[in-house]
């Protein structure tokens, strides 16, 4: 480098040897195989693109469906009252401890 160090003009030794580091060997074949891999994926139409998700789709939601209904199907309990009224009901299953905690954190 030459000069000031803040200098806002280029470096033209810099530049030359940023470029001799960054340059890759082989570039042109490296562009003709990224030109033919566009080529490639340009002659697929959006229907094919489709079509090969399709196996893959219909397989995952078949599995979801599955695990779907067995988690409804096991994880489901019901509780039956052992009475129909609102207090027998509201007690048996601890809201009279629930009702007096309730009661007393108010005072």
């Amino acid at each position: 480098m030459i000069g000031n160090a803040f200098d806002h003009e280029r470096d033209a030794e810099l530049g030359a040897r940023l470029r001799e580091h960054l340059e890759a060997p082989g570039h042109a074949a490296f562009v003709a195989r990224v030109r033919a891999g566009v080529a490639r994926d340009l002659a697929e139409s959006p229907f094919e693109v489709l079509s090969s998700w399709l196996r893959p789709g219909l397989a995952a939601a078949a599995i979801i469906a599955v695990a779907a209904g067995w988690w409804l199907t096991t994880g489901v309990t019901q509780q039956v009252a052992a009475s129909t009224t609102p207090v027998e009901v509201f007690a048996s299953s601890g809201g009279s401890e629930l009702m007096l905690a309730t009661s007393v954190e108010e005072r």
